[in-house]
């Protein structure tokens, strides 16, 4: 396993824009919008703390939407078992923005700021997000040498079939304490700006292949 503090993920702000609803030729911004959207994200930038954690494990078996992995552990998914289905190994990983950001946006909404929480709360969700855009592009330099890459594509617990419960297993096999991180009774994940995926590594020649499959369909 391996821990990355303290760092500072790249990230599109258009994504943040798009987070708060704005559509390019639709959504009317005045300069001095623009200007208070790009304040308050420069000032969630500062708040967070992004600390990431990956873990790569060897795939068991991978049949009918089951999965398990080297040690056991099971995932449920028929999209996961497809997204899977080219990968002999998988990478576990976490991000966190840390918990100053969340007390700044709990701060902004109990003194009825809601507009500048809202702001912040979709700046903290997307530069979160860009940790794990970190740990895969760190991962893919580490593999290529090896003729190896990760999917395009990462699941989160909770998405589609993927059920929300199994951020358990997550929360064990990377040990989510190192990170300042928890989860609640109902496998929400604190702090709130934190976010945990799953990847595999496939050969670079057939992640290539179905590049150029998606190119010409």
């Amino acid at each position: 396993m391996k821990v990355f503090r303290h760092i500072r993920p790249t990230y599109d702000r258009k994504l943040i824009y798009a987070r708060l609803g704005y559509k390019r030729g639709t959504t009317a911004l005045t300069q001095a919008d623009e200007a208070s959207l790009e304040e308050l994200i420069q000032k969630c930038e500062g708040l967070c703390d992004i600390a990431v954690a990956y873990r790569i494990m060897g795939v068991q078996s991978n049949q009918d939407g089951v999965i398990i992995l080297e040690d056991g552990t099971g995932f449920k998914g028929k999209a996961l078992g497809e997204l899977l289905s080219c990968s002999d190994k998988v990478v576990l990983m976490a991000s966190t923005a840390g918990r100053r950001v969340g007390e700044a946006i709990n701060g902004l909404m109990s003194s009825g700021r809601a507009s500048e929480a809202v702001v912040l709360d979709a700046a903290a969700s997307e530069i979160a997000d860009a940790g794990l855009d970190f740990v895969m592009d760190y991962i893919r330099t580490q593999i290529r040498k090896a003729g190896k890459t990760l999917t395009r594509l990462r699941f989160s617990p909770g998405y589609g079939d993927f059920v929300i419960e199994q951020q358990r297993d997550f929360a064990r096999l990377l040990d989510i304490g190192q990170l300042g991180m928890s989860l609640t009774e109902a496998c929400m994940l604190l702090p709130e700006k934190s976010v945990m995926a799953i990847a595999g590594i496939v050969a670079l020649e057939a992640q290539t292949a179905a590049d150029f499959h998606d190119e010409i369909q």
